[in-house]
């Protein structure tokens, strides 16, 4: 795998120098809250590789930083995909090829439970069509399964406890024999091809920075895979929602966004025992002051509005004009067990903190 240039170096770039020019003044919190309070940094740790080139970041999944180069592959023994441990050592290297494929690309990563690789994309067969694909490594880095996913383009996948994969994507061309389907939340199996399909694009275009409606699953929206339940945060119209794996009933949430004065997330976790979490900031919303900290999402049966329960000792203001505090917490990677990781001002990039005293989701 070609030499990788040193971590963090270009997308938090641009995330550290608004905090370096923005002041901050700490609000009041809470003693106690329904969502728990934040520790200090159990641990934090640095990765020597998996840079930011070109603006992409990392993925995290299952205690994993995982790296991928972002440009075209023409060999199946090329390494893509590099994997680090929470130590920061490196532990696997992915040659990701999907059956049939003449060159590939990537565009999202993950972590199986046993450790491999996931890796969803593009490629382009030996025939000429430009299918999506979604593909698992072994343990030794080879791709041992692979699903052609049509004009569906995985932008993020994630593996549910039975080992069946869940992507949010996008159809470029609704029009290829799949019934226009433009489902942007799809559920695969290696074995058996596509099992659901959820969320039609028009029912989750919103203006964003725009004239027209519009959706991308690219622009801060975020799944993940839980213990019992697949959750989505969408970020063009400030949902969440979520499919109960044992009924694959899907239900949708508006959330409650006057607590974080309608900021935008950045950065989604949903922990070993079922509670999600989310970090809002003014920097996802492009303004130059504003809130900052994490929120637990409590999403009820029955009620069709979320709320976001701030979490004690996280929630900052923005004014603008000064370096952020020390410890402030800038991006939530996800969760390690009940642990969040998240970044901090002044810290190593990945800091593993605990939510004491906070009420379980489940």
């Amino acid at each position: 795998m070609k030499k990788l240039k040193q971590l963090w170096k270009v997308a938090i770039t641009g995330m550290l120098l608004v905090c370096s020019y923005a002041g901050l003044q700490a609000q009041s919190q809470p003693q106690g809250t329904g969502a728990g309070r934040i520790s200090e940094s159990v641990r934090t740790v640095s990765y020597p590789v998996g840079k930011y080139g070109n603006e992409v970041m990392p993925d995290w999944d299952r205690g994993y930083v995982i790296h991928r180069e972002i440009g075209e592959n023409y060999s199946s023994d090329t390494p893509m995909v590099a994997m680090y441990d929470k130590t920061g050592k490196l532990v696997l290297e992915g040659r990701i090829w999907p059956s049939g494929a003449r060159s590939v690309k990537i565009l999202r990563t993950a972590a199986t439970k046993d450790g491999a690789i996931l890796a969803g994309g593009g490629a382009v067969l030996k025939d000429g069509s430009t299918p999506g694909y979604i593909a698992k490594t072994d343990l030794s880095g080879n791709t041992r399964q692979s699903q052609l996913t049509g004009s569906f383009k995985p932008a993020q996948i994630c593996e549910a406890p039975d080992g069946t994969i869940w992507s949010l994507g996008r159809s470029l061309n609704p029009n290829d024999g799949q019934e226009h389907d433009t489902n942007i939340l799809r559920h695969f199996s290696f074995e058996k091809g596509l099992l659901h399909r959820y969320l039609p694009e028009d029912t989750v275009k919103a203006r964003f920075d725009s004239e027209q409606p519009w959706f991308s699953p690219f622009v801060g929206s975020y799944l993940r895979c839980g213990k019992d339940k697949i959750s989505v945060y969408l970020n063009f119209t400030d949902e969440y929602v979520e499919v109960d794996t044992s009924s694959f009933k899907l239900t949708r949430w508006m959330l409650d966004e006057s607590a974080v004065q309608h900021e935008k997330a950045e950065g989604f976790a949903i922990t070993e025992n079922g509670n999600l979490y989310a970090h809002f900031s003014a920097h996802a919303t492009r303004r130059p002051a504003g809130l900052w900290g994490l929120y637990q999402i409590k999403a009820k049966s029955g009620n069709s509005i979320a709320g976001l329960i701030p979490v004690a000792g996280s929630i900052s203001f923005d004014d603008g004009k000064n370096r952020l505090p020390s410890g402030t917490i800038v991006y939530l990677w996800g969760a390690d067990g009940n642990q969040l990781v998240v970044w901090r001002v002044d810290e190593r990039e990945m800091s593993w903190v605990d939510v004491i005293g906070g009420e379980a989701t489940d």
